[in-house]
């Protein structure tokens, strides 16, 4: 039985811990609190861990995708897209996109080049100029005259590259070629394209309408880019539309939910697109030059229809050539 004296101590110690926060804190304690930071903590390990996967994934086809290509022109050079200039700003560069019938309709050689762009991209304009060249463009080609397509299949990236340079006066910094087939397959991993058809014509069993709204992937997609037989533009006209899916693709691909299936869209260029982009230039153009894929703007190099030796090429006139040259070079700001 505790004396009057104990009874006293006791309860006066009982008074200084509800009187003091600090021994209430101490003994109280907190499920909630402790499961939720228990649940931040595991989504912290758990994004860590995928953000890891993502970029070993990544890393991994770019190093698959890779393939050197080195033109001999006087205008070839070497720019540093990691590195800012003077003016404190990232240089601007060019890529030429090449697509070949490679995979097309079962073809399964090098093949031809049946696309050819030239993209300048600007991150201090913030533009992106996406230029097409005419496949039947009457140049020379190591010495002779042929039609530019040509080019690849005679030396690949590396012949194309110096070719465009000699005949634009420009440096082709980077390329990235990709075959038919990977083109439909890459469309199709980022949930198709929406497109407004440019002209009334119909291709393969799909037709479409002047002034509507397709959505395009699969078979659907390749024919809307096939058509150049019933268009009264010709080749030219074929260009605009491709431009036009490159350009919905370009700006799908910076959504979200496009970035979520990425391992589609990985599996979709391995063995299909090859580029002489190293892994680190990709993540150098993602982080620095983003602005410049908020305008596109969208040129085309034409000529006129001539037949020399009987075969048919397109002539474009010196001025014309003279005065596309001049505007990527400011592009590229090399003037």
């Amino acid at each position: 039985m505790p004396t009057r004296s104990e009874r006293h101590q006791q309860a006066s110690r009982r008074e200084s811990n509800e009187r003091d926060p600090r021994k209430k804190k101490y003994k109280k304690k907190h499920p909630v609190r402790n499961t939720i930071l228990f649940i931040l903590g595991a989504a912290v390990l758990l994004v860590g861990a995928l953000m890891a996967k993502v970029y070993m994934d990544v890393r991994g086809t770019a190093d698959d995708l890779y393939e050197g290509a080195q033109s001999n022109s006087q205008y070839a050079r070497k720019v540093d897209i990691g590195k800012k200039t003077k003016d404190n700003t990232y240089p601007p560069f060019s890529v030429l996109l090449l697509g070949v019938d490679t995979g097309d309709l079962g073809r399964v050689d090098q093949g031809r080049s049946d696309t050819m762009m030239v993209l300048t991209v600007n991150p201090e304009t913030e533009k992106t100029t996406i230029t097409s060249l005419q496949r039947d463009t009457y140049i020379m080609i190591n010495g002779n005259y042929d039609k530019l397509n040509a080019a690849y299949a005679y030396g690949g990236a590396s012949l194309a590259m110096e070719t465009v340079e000699n005949y634009l006066e420009i440096p082709i910094d980077y390329y990235i070629s990709v075959n038919m087939m990977g083109f439909q397959e890459l469309v199709g991993a980022i949930g198709g394209v929406d497109v407004q058809s440019d002209l009334t014509f119909s291709q393969q069993g799909y037709d479409f309408v002047k002034g509507e709204n397709y959505h395009l992937e699969g078979e659907r997609l390749l024919a809307y880019t096939r058509n150049r037989y019933d268009d009264p533009d010709g080749d030219y006209g074929r260009q605009n539309r491709q431009r036009q899916i490159i350009s919905a693709a370009i700006n799908k691909m910076k959504s979200v939910d496009t970035l979520s299936n990425y391992q589609s869209i990985l599996s979709s260029l391995e063995g299909n697109v090859q580029t002489n982009l190293k892994f680190d230039q990709m993540q150098n153009i993602l982080l620095n030059y983003r602005a410049a894929a908020t305008q596109l703007d969208e040129k085309s190099l034409r000529g006129s229809g001539e037949m020399i030796g009987g075969v048919s090429y397109q002539i474009v006139s010196e001025e014309d050539r003279q005065a596309m040259s001049q505007m990527l070079k400011r592009e590229l700001e090399i003037e």
